[in-house]
């Protein structure tokens, strides 16, 4: 948030809807009512199979039959994050004028042009004593290893490769079980040590096991998708396939359904026999709201009731909170526009 003030003198602001027109020669501070943008990030996982190359003989020398029979690749939603985020809705513009005492110079806003508070103290934007940035996920392949000393690669044909990665596989079971029974000349010194030799034997294990059964392997990807509402409807955000992922028109769609609650004069006034009072230059924003539901494949990825400041009304603050000689503390929420809090 920024603490000084914007000065125009300019000949108009775009005057759509509830806008302000900023006129010739007219000295003004210009601020904006804020909009809300739907986010969701989409969870979703890459499965990739790869075939191991003795899986032919896979049943036969281990009597194995979960088999990865071809390399394949498919992709699932496992989970959406959904989130609200403001930006400046330019067809509400709002000003205020010097001459007519409110002090501009006390208004806070946000990067986007929308207020943030009146006279508040300006956050620092220095970050807390030992902190760090966050350090980004760095993905790591998965190495191929084929785990066979020249004994089991040298054979005349394929089978006898197999064959000979099968004896290795029998040969490490058996001296991990004798080495767990004791049954050697020499036990490692101590437990930690014990299991690192045993980690060392089950591994051997699990990627000879993989040249006959194959293995999965799991990459986990994110997808943004957002959609700034604007009435009650249903909108295609993107496309999702289970054979590529996300694409920009095959698959199946992933649909916004939203129900647009806009907010009423009524309820910003809900005593109607009193007497208004005077109003100021500077609005906040009753927000409306919608329920909406994301959608895949007719299941709900999520499903939420959220508050919408397009769909709000510009309610303008009592001129008295500027005229007494203790200015007001105003605090405004920036994602919806509407006072957080008013202090004095």
């Amino acid at each position: 948030m920024k603490r000084s003030f914007l000065v125009l003198v300019m000949c108009a602001v775009v005057g759509v809807m509830s806008a302000q027109m900023v006129h010739d020669n007219e000295v003004a501070v210009v601020y904006y009512m804020p909009q809300t943008q739907l986010v969701f990030d989409v969870d979703y996982e890459e499965v990739i199979l790869h075939k191991g190359i003795f899986a032919e003989y896979a049943k036969q020398y281990l009597g194995a039959t979960d088999i990865i029979e071809e390399d394949a690749t498919t992709y699932h939603i496992v989970g959406v994050r959904p989130r609200a985020k403001s930006v400046a809705d330019y067809t509400r513009a709002y000003k205020v004028l010097a001459e007519r005492g409110v002090e501009s110079q006390l208004l806070s806003w946000t990067k986007y042009g929308t207020l943030a508070g009146y006279n508040i103290p300006t956050p620092s934007s220095k970050p807390a004593p030992g902190s760090k940035p966050a350090k980004p996920e760095v993905a790591v392949e998965r190495p191929a290893v084929l785990p066979l000393l020249e004994e089991h690669i040298n054979g005349k044909s394929l089978a006898q490769q197999a064959q000979g990665a099968a004896k290795l596989i029998y040969r490490i079971r058996e001296n991990r079980m004798y080495l767990i029974g004791g049954e050697v000349d020499k036990l490692p010194a101590d437990g930690q040590a014990m299991q690192l030799v045993l980690d060392e034997l089950n591994k051997q294990e699990r990627q000879l096991v993989e040249l006959f059964i194959g293995y999965r392997e799991v990459k986990k990807h994110t997808k943004t998708l957002s959609y700034t509402p604007v009435k009650t409807e249903e909108v295609e955000l993107g496309y999702f396939s289970e054979k590529e992922g996300f694409t920009n028109g095959a698959g199946e769609p992933i649909l916004l359904n939203i129900i647009a609650r806009r907010q009423t004069k009524g309820n910003a006034r809900p005593d109607a026999d009193k007497k208004a009072p005077a109003p100021s230059q500077i609005y906040y924003n009753l927000p409306g709201s919608a329920n909406y539901r994301l959608i895949y494949l007719n299941e709900a990825l999520v499903e939420r009731t959220v508050s919408i400041a397009q769909f709000g009304i510009a309610v303008p603050l009592s001129k008295e909170l500027f005229t007494s000689e203790s200015l007001p503390h105003i605090y405004f929420d920036s994602l919806t526009g509407n006072i957080k809090s008013i202090e004095k």
